[in-house]
């Protein structure tokens, strides 16, 4: 049956607009403005952090944004300055490897920031959202030249690996014992590898579209990740090793996998939203642990908790999942779409229960209930805003992202190598 978008209860829409706006409007502001600077366009990983940005919640804004032209948040020309200033950055400052980029980088100027190792997923996002842009200002051939150059200069084969008999992409690289991630690193620098389900399903499609990747290789890299098979609460899915779940919501982001079975007949639409509805169950029989689950909330992912970055999962999972009762918001927003009735009782308690939770840029980062007094984080993850501003918006009915992006002839190409089959 073909998906369509949920009719959502009149005020969890109200909601969901008031969030999508504010998202937006955080990642906006938390960008460096100036047209001219070589850093335009660079979104803070966190606003309390200023300085460092992401090229990964770069390329989550760029899509956001043009979200925010759309329903008249930005003003549309604004927009069409910022993202052409923006792929100028991402083209000329920011550094790169074989097309890799940089993760954390000196917003001001693009520099690589610290040891920063030079990752696949975040060179992935950042890269989603640029072919977004190109595709919203379909009118503008400079901008879309400038995302063929970025696409075109990857080279996906230098990262590309055999390890106990499946291709795998590695997930970074580093250029020495210094750098980030060096610890896990072989002789060469490379990075542990994509060889489990995870966030990484778009980056397949960015590496099959790539001339340089022929179909046969394209296959066995979608084909060498582990999709392991897990329940909990009656709902069955191909699960990540931790079980965290903005690992099932950041690919759907971009890609409307509710179009389309891979190539093995999977539904990774359907897959989301049985992860979803897993951490759901799994939450609340953890209620007489957690009071942050006994008051009504789910959804463990990562984000901000009271001891800082913390990465909680669900079942089910390979791994006991890591837990200190803290959720984002993003968990909830993120599974909007798949599972309406599901989310707006949770949005209703953070609404109702936790003004503490809510400021000019909307939900906080993360909610924990568990000390004498409850916790809100005081600050924002820019890949967080990101998530929620698209996922929410297609929760209200926008397909303006997923149709771009999908339709853009290199995601296009990459969906046939890859066997792709609409529905």
């Amino acid at each position: 049956m073909t998906w369509t978008s949920p009719e959502l209860p009149v005020d969890i829409l109200e909601l969901t607009d008031h969030e999508v706006s504010a998202s937006i409007r955080w990642l906006w502001q938390h960008a460096t403005a100036e047209l001219d600077s070589p850093g335009c366009g660079l979104v803070l990983d966190r606003d309390d952090l200023p300085g460092t940005a992401t090229v990964a919640a770069t390329g989550f804004a760029l899509a956001a944004w043009c979200i925010g032209g759309e329903r008249g948040v930005l003003e549309r020309d604004a927009v069409h300055d910022r993202v052409r200033a923006t792929l100028r950055t991402l083209e000329h400052s920011v550094p790169h490897r074989n097309g890799f980029l940089a993760h954390f980088v000196d917003a001001a100027t693009g520099e690589r920031m610290g040891r920063s190792e030079y990752s696949t997923i975040d060179t992935a996002l950042a890269l989603c959202g640029a072919i977004v842009a190109a595709a919203y200002y379909a009118e503008d051939a400079a901008l879309a030249a400038a995302v063929d150059r970025l696409l075109q200069r990857i080279d996906w084969n230098w990262l590309t690996d055999e390890i106990d008999g499946r291709t795998v992409l590695r997930m970074a690289w580093v250029a020495d014992r210094e750098d980030d991630y060096a610890d896990g690193a072989d002789a060469d620098g490379f990075v542990s590898a994509w060889s489990m389900t995870a966030e990484q399903l778009p980056m397949y499609l960015l590496a099959a579209g790539h001339d340089a990747v022929p179909a046969e290789r394209a296959l066995e890299l979608w084909r060498g990740f582990d999709k392991p098979v897990g329940s909990y609460g009656g709902h069955q899915c191909i699960h990540e090793p931790a079980g965290t779940l903005f690992t099932y919501h950041f690919p759907l982001a971009f890609y409307p996998f509710q179009r389309v079975r891979d190539v093995d007949g999977v539904d990774w639409w359907a897959n989301a939203r049985e992860a979803s509805l897993a951490s759901k169950a799994w939450c609340a029989d953890q209620a007489g642990t957690w009071r942050t689950f006994a008051g009504g909330l789910w959804g463990p992912a990562a984000g901000l908790g009271p001891n800082g970055y913390v990465v909680n999962g669900a079942r089910p999972a390979i791994i006991e999942p890591h837990a200190d009762g803290t959720v984002p918001p993003v968990s909830l927003f993120g599974a909007l779409p798949l599972a309406p009735e599901e989310v707006a009782p949770a949005l209703r308690v953070l609404r109702d229960e936790h003004p503490g939770a809510w400021n000019e840029w909307g939900a906080t980062d993360g909610v924990n209930l568990e000390g004498e007094e409850p916790w809100y984080a005081a600050s924002r993850y820019g890949l967080n805003k990101g998530a929620t501003a698209i996922l929410g918006a297609a929760a209200m009915g926008s397909t303006l992202v997923w149709d771009a992006f999908s339709q853009h002839p290199w995601i296009a190409r990459g969906a046939g190598k890859l066997g792709f089959t609409a529905v």
